[in-house]
C-alpha cells in the first residue's frame, strides 16, 4: 500500500507534460521534492536533539513549505512549482545560514545554495535558467561576504582568494552543467526517438505482445494487448498478470507460464479464448523465456496472434474437401452406374443376346433411369453454378398455386403407386415475389423429397397463405422424419448423403442444398421441423416486394 502511495506521488503532474523528456523531468522534480522534504525532517530531528530549537523549527517549516510544490504539480502549474521550490529553498538556506551566524556557529550552511544553482540549470528552461543560476550565485557571494565580515576577516589576500575560488567553482559548475544538460537532452531525444519507433512498431503489429518479469509483473505491453484486456498501457506496467487477466484465462495459462520459467524453453498454445471485451478469438500464442548472460530466465515474452480468420478458413477448407468427396461419390454412383447399365443393355441388344421384343420391354425402365440421370446432372450443374456465384435472382410476380400444382403433377405416377394422400391447399390467386425458375426448382425438390420419404398410405400436404409482409408455403409429410443432426446439416446447406426412399427411390443428395441456396438468393426464410418416424415440415417465408 505504501509503495503505491509513493509511486502515485512520484507521478504527480506527469500527465501535464507534453513530451516523454518532460515527463522524466517532472518525475525527477518529484523525487527531488520528496528527498528535500525528507532531509528537512531528518535535519529537524537532529537539530532538535542538539538543542538548536530555532533551527529545528526552521527545518520543519522548510519541509512543509517545500511539499507545497507537489500540490502545484498536481494542479499542472509545473513552471511555477519549479520557481517556487528553488527560491523557497534559497530563502530557507539563507535564513538558516544567518541564524547560525547570529549564534556564531559557522557550519558552511550557505554551501547548500550551490545545490540550488545546479538544480536551476537542470529544471528551468530558456534564459531563465542562466539568470536564476547567477542570481543565486550573487546571493551566495553576499552571504559569504557577510560570513567573512562576521569572522573578522579583513579585505585582503584571504578575502579576495575566498571569493575568487567560489567564482571559479561556480564557473566550472556552470560550464559542466550546461554541457551535461545539452548532452543529456540529446541522449534523451535519441532514446525517445528509438523508443517511439519501437513502440510504433509494436503497436502497429496485430499480435498481442507483452513482457513480464519472473514474478509475472508487466514490464512492457503493446497497445493491442492493452486494448484487448480493457486497460490503458500505463495502467498495466508494474501490475501482475493475476490482477489483469480474467480468472479463467489466468488459471489456464499460469501452468504454461511457470513451465516456460522453469524449463527455459518456449511453450506454445492454440485455443479458443473469450476476451474481456466480449470477443471470441482463436489464439495462437507462445511463452518465450528471455535469458540473461548466465543462461538464467529473467523475463518471459508473451506473443498471441488472433488466427480466427485462419481457423475459419481451415474449417471452410475442410468442409470443401468433404463436399468434394461427396460430389465424387455422386459422380461415381449416381452418374456412372446408370451409364454402365445403358452400356450393358445396348451391348446385349447389339450381340443379339436379347430379342428386340425384350429390348422394347426395357425401354420404360431405361427411360426412368435416363430421366433420373438427367435430373442429377442438371442439379449438379446448377449447384456448381451457385457455388461459383454464377446464379442471380430475378424476382417477379409468380402464382404460387400454379407452380405447386404444375410440379406436383410431375410425381403423379409415384403418388398413385405409393397410395399417398396428396393435398394442395393454396388460394388460386395467391402470388409471391420470387424468381420463378428458382421457386420451381425448390418446390419440385421439396415435394419430391416429401413423397420419396413417405411410406405407402401416408400423406403429403402443401399449404399456402399470406400475411401483410410475406407469403408462406409449407410442405408437410408423414414420412420417416429426420434427426436434429440432419436438420442442422440441411440448414447449413450441406450436401446430403444419398439415401433410398421408402420405395427404393434414389437421388443425388444435391436437391435440398440447391433448393435452400436458391431460396436464400431470393431473401426467403426457411425453417425445418422434423421428428424421426413422425414426419417433416418445411416452411418457406417469401417477403413481399417493396
Amino acid at each position: 500500500m505504501k509503495s503505491v502511495f509513493v509511486k502515485n506521488l512520484l507521478r504527480t503532474g506527469m500527465h501535464y507534460a507534453s513530451s516523454p523528456l518532460d515527463k522524466r523531468r517532472v518525475a525527477l522534480f518529484n523525487y527531488l521534492i520528496l528527498f528535500s522534504v525528507s532531509m528537512c525532517l531528518v535535519l529537524g530531528i537532529i537539530t532538535l536533539t542538539l538543542g538548536l530549537n530555532l533551527q529545528a523549527r526552521l527545518c520543519l517549516t522548510s519541509a512543509i513549505l517545500l511539499s507545497f510544490s507537489l500540490f502545484l504539480n498536481r494542479r499542472g502549474k509545473i513552471p511555477i512549482s519549479k520557481s517556487y521550490f528553488i527560491w523557497t529553498g534559497v530563502a530557507l538556506v539563507s535564513a538558516a545560514t544567518l541564524t547560525f551566524t547570529n549564534q556564531e556557529i559557522y557550519v558552511d550552511t550557505e554551501n547548500m545554495l550551490v545545490i540550488g544553482m545546479a538544480i536551476s540549470m537542470l529544471l528551468i528552461d530558456g534564459m531563465q535558467k542562466h539568470l536564476t543560476y547567477w542570481l543565486i550565485f550573487l546571493i551566495f557571494v553576499a552571504i559569504k561576504i557577510d560570513l567573512l565580515n562576521a569572522q573578522g576577516i579583513e579585505l585582503g589576500t584571504v578575502y579576495t582568494l575566498t571569493l575568487l575560488n567560489n567564482l571559479v567553482v561556480a564557473s566550472i559548475l556552470y560550464l559542466f552543467l550546461f554541457v551535461f544538460r545539452s548532452i543529456l537532452i540529446k541522449a534523451f531525444d535519441r532514446s525517445d526517438q528509438h523508443e517511439q519507433t519501437l513502440r510504433s512498431l509494436l503497436d502497429n503489429t496485430p499480435i498481442l505482445m507483452a513482457l513480464v518479469d519472473k514474478d509475472g509483473n508487466f514490464i512492457l505491453v503493446n497497445q493491442n494487448y492493452a486494448n484487448r484486456f480493457g486497460y490503458k498501457r500505463r495502467d498495466l506496467i508494474g501490475r501482475n498478470r493475476k490482477e489483469v487477466l480474467p480468472e479463467s484465462i489466468f488459471e489456464k495459462h499460469e501452468p504454461m507460464f511457470q513451465d516456460a520459467l522453469l524449463s527455459g524453453k518456449q511453450v506454445a498454445f492454440l485455443e479458443e479464448t473469450s476476451l474481456p471485451d466480449g470477443s471470441m478469438i482463436s489464439a495462437n500464442g507462445k511463452y518465450e523465456p528471455i535469458l540473461n548472460s548466465d543462461g538464467v530466465v529473467e523475463s518471459v515474452a508473451i506473443c498471441v496472434d488472433d488466427v480466427t480468420e485462419l481457423v475459419r478458413a481451415h474449417k471452410a477448407l475442410k468442409v470443401a474437401n468433404e463436399t468434394k468427396d461427396k460430389l465424387f461419390s455422386i459422380i461415381a454412383h449416381d452418374i456412372k452406374s446408370p451409364l454402365n447399365l445403358f452400356h450393358s443393355i445396348l451391348n446385349l441388344n447389339h450381340d443379339d443376346v436379347i430379342s428386340k421384343e425384350q429390348f422394347i420391354d426395357y425401354q420404360n425402365s431405361l427411360k426412368q433411369r435416363l430421366e433420373a440421370l438427367t435430373g442429377t446432372v442438371n442439379e449438379l450443374l446448377e449447384w456448381a453454378r451457385m457455388q461459383l456465384g454464377g446464379i442471380s435472382a430475378y424476382p417477379a410476380r409468380v402464382n404460387v398455386s400454379s407452380v405447386v400444382r404444375e410440379n406436383a403433377d410431375l410425381f403423379h405416377t409415384l403418388i398413385q403407386r405409393k397410395n399417398i394422400d396428396f393435398k394442395i391447399d393454396a388460394p388460386s390467386e395467391m402470388e409471391a415475389w420470387i424468381d420463378e425458375n428458382h421457386f420451381k426448382v425448390a418446390i419440385r425438390n421439396l415435394i419430391h423429397n416429401a413423397i420419396k420419404y413417405t411410406n405407402g398410405g401416408g400423406h403429403v400436404h402443401v399449404t399456402g397463405n399470406q400475411t401483410e409482409k410475406e407469403t408462406i408455403v409449407s410442405i408437410e409429410d408423414s414420412g420417416i422424419g429426420m434427426s436434429t443432426e440432419q436438420i442442422q446439416s440441411i440448414i447449413k446447406k450441406e450436401i446430403q448423403k444419398s439415401t433410398a426412399g421408402t420405395d427404393k427411390e434414389m437421388g443425388a443428395g444435391l436437391g435440398l442444398s440447391l433448393s435452400l441456396g436458391l431460396l436464400e438468393k431470393n431473401n426467403c426464410n426457411i425453417s425445418v421441423v422434423s421428428e424421426v418416424d413422425k414426419g417433416t415440415r418445411f416452411e418457406i417465408k417469401i417477403p413481399k416486394s417493396v
